[in-house]
C-alpha cells in the first residue's frame, strides 16, 4: 500500500508558485516589448504577494470552511469579493506608485492623450483574469490534495486493520503453542527428570525466539529454521520410539525476511495427528528455496483420535491452520499457494514468492 507523502504536496505547491512568478515577472512584462520602469517591478512583486495571500487564504480557510462543507454559494461569493478586494488594492498601489504614468513616460507616450476609464477597466479585467487562472489552478490543487488525503486515510485505516488482525491471529497462535509445549515438558517430568530439564532449556530458546525475534511480525529464514529445529528436538524428547522425523533444509538466502512462526501450525498438526504409540509414525518436513520462492513441505500419517483429543480439537477450533491461511492472505496476497492433501495421510505444500516486486 502506497501512502502519498507530504513532500509530493510541497513540490506541487512550489511548482504552482513558480508558474505564478513566471507569469507575472516574465510572460506579462515581455508582452509589452519595452524596457519597464523600476516601479512596475515593485508593483508586480506586491501583486505576486497578494496572489500568494489569496491562494493561502483559499487553501487554509475558505476551502475547508466552505467548499468542503458543501456551502458552494458562500464559498464562491467570498472568493469573488476577495478578488474584487485584490483589484482595489492593486489599483490603489498603481495610483500610489504612479505606475501607469511611468510606463507611458518610458514608452515615450507621456504627451499622448490617455483614455482613463477604458484603460483602467482593461487593466482591472486583466487582473481579474489572472486571479481566475491562479485560483482555478489553486482549487484543482486543493481538490487533488483532499482526494489524496482521503485516500491516504483509507489506506492507513486498512493498514491498521490488517495489523490489528495479524496481531490478533498471532496472539492466538502463541498461547496455544506455549500450552502444547508446556504439556510436552510436563509429560517428561513423570518419565525422565534429566530429560525434562533439557526440554526446559529447549523451551527457553523457543520462548526467546517468540518474545524477541518476532516482535516485528517477521524474522529471517535462518532464525525460523533454528526455531523449528529446537521445536522438533523438544518434540523428539516426548515422542514415542516409533516416531521418525525427516527434517531437511536447502536455503540460499538465510537472511531473507519472512513472516514469523508461519510454518509452526502445520508442524504442530503433524505431531498432533501423525503420532502413534503402536504404529510407525513417519513425519517429513522439508524447507527449500529456489528462484526467489520458498517452499515448505510436510507429510504425516493420520491416526485415530481419542475422545478427549477430539474435545480438545473442538475447543481450539479456529486456531492453527485456519489462522495461518488468513495470515497468508494478509501478508502475501497473490504471492503464495497452499495445497493440502488429505488422501493417504496429511500432506501440505506451501509456496511463497519472496520477490515483492
Amino acid at each position: 500500500m502506497k501512502i502519498i507523502t507530504r513532500n509530493q504536496n510541497t513540490v506541487t505547491t512550489l511548482v504552482g508558485i513558480t508558474l505564478l512568478a513566471v507569469l507575472l515577472f516574465l510572460m506579462i512584462p515581455h508582452s509589452y516589448g519595452i524596457a519597464l520602469p523600476f516601479v512596475y517591478w515593485v508593483n508586480q512583486f506586491l501583486f505576486f504577494i497578494l496572489m500568494l495571500g489569496l491562494t493561502y487564504f483559499n487553501t487554509k480557510w475558505l476551502a475547508p470552511k466552505l467548499l468542503f462543507q458543501r456551502k458552494y454559494f458562500q464559498y464562491y461569493l467570498t472568493l469573488l469579493l476577495s478578488c474584487v478586494l485584490v483589484i482595489i488594492v492593486v489599483s490603489k498601489l498603481d495610483e500610489l506608485l504612479n505606475v501607469s504614468e511611468e510606463i507611458r513616460r518610458t514608452a515615450g507616450l507621456h504627451n499622448a492623450p490617455q483614455k482613463e476609464g477604458h484603460g483602467k477597466l482593461s487593466v482591472y479585467f486583466y487582473i481579474f483574469l489572472i486571479e481566475i487562472l491562479v485560483l482555478g489552478v489553486n482549487i484543482i490543487g486543493i481538490l487533488i490534495k483532499k482526494w489524496q488525503d482521503e485516500k491516504n486515510k483509507r489506506l492507513q485505516v486498512e493498514k491498521d486493520k490488517i495489523e490489528m488482525e495479524l496481531s490478533f491471529l498471532k496472539s492466538q497462535i502463541n498461547p496455544h503453542f506455549f500450552f502444547n509445549s508446556l504439556n510436552t515438558v510436563n509429560a517428561l517430568t513423570y518419565t525422565d527428570v534429566a530429560l525434562s530439564r533439557n526440554a526446559l532449556k529447549k523451551l527457553g530458546k523457543i520462548m526467546r525466539h517468540v518474545l524477541y525475534n518476532t516482535s516485528n511480525e517477521s524474522s529471517t529464514i535462518a532464525s525460523e529454521i533454528e526455531f523449528i529445529t529446537n521445536y522438533l528436538e523438544l518434540m523428539k524428547m516426548r515422542s514415542a520410539q516409533k516416531v521418525s522425523i525427516d527434517f531437511s533444509v536447502n536455503i540460499v538466502s538465510p537472511d531473507q525476511k519472512i513472516a514469523s512462526m508461519l510454518f509452526l501450525p502445520f508442524i504442530e498438526n503433524a505431531f498432533k495427528y501423525g503420532v502413534s504409540t503402536q504404529a510407525h509414525s513417519p513425519i517429513t518436513i522439508k524447507i527449500t528455496e529456489k528462484n526467489q520462492s520458498l517452499v515448505f513441505y510436510t507429510k504425516n500419517k493420520v491416526f485415530e483420535r481419542t475422545v478427549n483429543d477430539k474435545l480438545d480439537d473442538d475447543q481450539n477450533h479456529g486456531i492453527g491452520i485456519q489462522n495461518t491461511e488468513r495470515r497468508l492472505e494478509l501478508i502475501y496476497p497473490g504471492r503464495y499457494s497452499l495445497a493440502i492433501n488429505k488422501v493417504d495421510g496429511f500432506e501440505v505444500q506451501l509456496k511463497i514468492d519472496l520477490d515483492e516486486n
